[in-house]
């Protein structure tokens, strides 16, 4: 399994995706599946102290690869000069950065594609970044892969490129990844940002597709009607673009930059209500990851982790328009003070994320893999 997302500085929704899934095959290995698994990936980044155990064995695997940094790996997939270790018959790649197959060798791959943001909202990426996405879903296209997509969404915009229906496999991501919240942590986190009390929340790295300007802007709107000035606490890394931070002056917007995984947990836990408006996303862990905690959650109109394409009932969240500044104040106001909206929202995401699990999004992968052996 190639993972190279998970070298990254930044691994991003792909990243959590990845190790959400480890977990899942850990569990199937546990529960009596027989599964072969090698991961695949460039040497560790620079600076890991001592030069100890490889970081990606943590999750009790082989890892094998390249001598090669990241991005001069990734550049030798990208023109056919490096191909992946020999001796596996199927090379799944968890995401568009993917080592070609050789035919001659017997080699059977699947690639991953989690969106096609780039295309629906240009505007959400770098020049360079389209560039290098057109070129790598070109060659997961046009190869024999099996393609694995994350939902409804992906998997129409890949019929749209010419994909046939039967080389594409829909694998819904988990929300039970989060470990156990540790309050006494958060508190202190919390008491740190000058946060005591209720408070909204929001999650993802700082770049332009996760559409934070908007919503910044939608709390200034909504926060002289909330009950109490209840600030916005951002947590997440930089990624690129405007410095989202400089707005950090707008009266409540309080960034919080990364936090240790249990006390995101206990974010999601202690948070009054919970935003989530990216432009557009493949699926969209964040709001999966708050509703589990019962917490009401916004959430923007392309986000199928909540609301796939043809998917039937009442969203388990309030969909507002992301282009839409005044829609998501209004968004925010609803689920941060309507007892029976939050209530409603509080049972009805709970169960609705309860019900993703990785060992299933694992099961999935290795009935794929086994049809392809």
């Amino acid at each position: 399994m190639a993972v190279q997302q998970l070298r990254r500085a930044v691994p991003g929704g792909i990243g959590a995706y990845a190790r959400g899934l480890l977990t899942g095959l850990a569990q199937a290995t546990e529960a009596g599946e027989t599964t072969d698994i090698t991961l695949y990936a460039s040497r560790p980044r620079r600076g890991r102290a001592g030069g100890g155990a490889d970081p990606l064995s943590r999750f009790g695997h082989p890892v094998v690869g390249s001598r090669l940094p990241g991005p001069v790996m990734t550049r030798a997939w990208d023109h056919g000069w490096l191909g992946p270790v020999p001796g596996f018959d199927i090379i799944h790649s968890v995401s568009l950065a993917a080592p070609p197959a050789r035919a001659s060798r017997g080699e059977r791959t699947v690639v991953t594609v989690h969106d096609l943001s780039w295309r629906r909202y240009p505007e959400g990426s770098t020049p360079r970044g389209r560039r290098w996405h057109e070129a790598a879903l070109a060659r997961a296209r046009d190869s024999a892969a099996a393609l694995v997509v994350t939902s409804n969404l992906v998997a129409v915009d890949l019929k749209a490129e010419g994909v046939a229906a039967d080389r594409i496999t829909i694998v819904q991501g988990g929300s039970d990844h989060l470990v156990a919240a540790d309050m006494a942590r958060t508190d202190t986190v919390l008491d740190q940002l000058g946060v005591h009390g209720d408070f909204l929340l929001t999650v993802g790295t700082l770049e332009p597709r996760k559409n934070i300007g908007r919503l910044i802007s939608a709390y200034g709107l909504a926060r002289p009607t909330l009950p109490e000035p209840w600030p916005m606490v951002i947590v997440g890394p930089d990624g690129w673009g405007p410095a989202l931070r400089d707005r950090g002056s707008q009266a409540g917007v309080i960034f919080a930059g990364e936090v240790a995984d249990p006390v995101l947990s206990g974010l999601y836990r202690r948070a009054r209500a919970f935003a989530y408006v990216p432009l557009t996303e493949g699926y969209g862990l964040p709001p999966l990851e708050a509703m589990r905690f019962g917490t009401p959650t916004v959430v923007s109109a392309e986000v199928p982790s909540v609301h796939d394409l043809a998917q039937s009932g009442v969203p388990p969240a309030c969909i507002v328009d992301p282009l839409n500044v005044e829609d998501i104040a209004a968004g925010l106001v609803a689920v941060a003070t309507d007892d029976v909206i939050r209530a409603d929202l509080s049972a009805r995401g709970g169960s609705y994320a309860r019900a993703r699990t990785w060992r299933a999004a694992a099961q999935a992968h290795i009935d794929l893999w086994g049809s392809l052996a």
